[in-house]
């Protein structure tokens, strides 16, 4: 995803993703619930959703999003909805508004209005492929399949 191990344990202990993707535990009533404050940071595996969403941070932070900007879009559980196994919806875009942490999502017939939102945020927009993504994500997980059978 582009985040060194020390990076990502960072990101994860600021929560990355939130409680995306987290079940609700199932308590009875008399019970306290667990604290899932921290939960994210001990996960040792991540499946392919979490790490479409880490990437997509990663970009977000390197194209001038503060952590909380980006991780309030990547925490969102419509984003999560976007990436299934192996791939990302077809056709859907990102575009953000650095400055006023603010974003919307383009979904097939509806990037035809993409053009009419970049022209009135003024140059200030980013815009991003999640499909774009998801191949890299793929690929990236595909070298690492790759390394481990020639390593045997």
């Amino acid at each position: 995803i582009g985040i060194g191990y020390e990076g990502l344990r960072s990101y994860l202990k600021r929560g990355l993703l939130g409680k995306s993707g987290l079940m609700p535990p199932l308590v009875s009533k008399d019970s306290p619930a667990p604290d899932q404050s921290a939960v994210r940071a001990s996960w040792k595996r991540f499946g392919f959703t979490d790490l479409c969403l880490m990437r997509l941070a990663k970009q977000l932070v390197d194209m001038v999003l503060s952590f909380d900007q980006a991780n309030s879009i990547v925490s969102n559980e419509e984003m999560r909805a976007l990436f299934s196994e192996g791939s990302a919806t077809t056709d859907a875009v990102v575009m953000c508004w650095p400055p006023f942490q603010e974003y919307m999502v383009f979904v097939g017939e509806e990037r035809r209005y993409l053009a009419d939102h970049l022209a009135q945020a003024n140059g200030t927009a980013l815009v991003i492929e999640l499909k774009a993504i998801a191949q890299t994500v793929t690929s990236k997980l595909k070298e690492i399949r790759n390394e481990g059978v020639s390593a045997l």
